[in-house]
């Protein structure tokens, strides 16, 4: 049952990002210092941590992603969502995607609980992680490239999404 809400959960954010586009970033990411991230645990760094815009937290998981092109839908009016994908010329193990939240911790983003793996004979490679900054949330999952939209995305074999959701009344 763990599999299959992992497997949904990818599948359907992978979905949903198929008809993605692209953000003009204008602003710099916010790093938090170097001091007080080294010394903070990760639940005081996240109480403490500085407000971000959209575009920051975007530019964040960017910087994880590399070099993989993350591309992000818009932002549509009223909604406290947006989605992103990045193909992935293959599908990524543990490794690789421990490495992403490794990056992304580095810049501020704790873990909101633990990644979860799989790997099985059904739907292959898949993980999924939560990380929490301040009012912002992403779940960020990999998986092979659903069948649907893999022609879209040839040759690339996997894809890393990401979902970044924030509290409506805050904005």
């Amino acid at each position: 049952m763990r599999r299959h809400g992992l497997t949904s959960a990818v599948v359907t954010i992978l979905a949903v990002t198929s008809c993605s586009g692209s953000p003009d970033g204008d602003d710099a990411s916010v790093k938090p210092d170097k001091s007080e991230a080294s010394s903070a645990s990760p639940a005081a760094r996240q109480s403490k941590a500085p407000a971000k815009t959209l575009r920051q937290v975007e530019r964040d998981v960017q910087f994880a992603v590399a070099p993989s092109k993350l591309r992000m839908q818009d932002q549509r009016r009223g909604f406290c969502i947006v989605h992103g994908t990045a193909p992935t010329r293959n599908v990524l193990g543990k490794t690789e995607f421990e490495a992403i939240l490794t990056l992304m911790q580095n810049r501020g983003w704790p873990l909101d609980g633990h990644a979860e793996h799989s790997d099985d004979a059904t739907y292959g490679k898949m993980s999924l992680a939560y990380l929490k900054s301040g009012k912002w949330k992403i779940a960020m999952g990999s998986a092979p490239m659903p069948a649907e939209v893999r022609d879209a995305y040839a040759p690339n074999e996997g894809a890393i999404t990401v979902s970044i959701s924030w509290k409506c009344n805050d904005d």
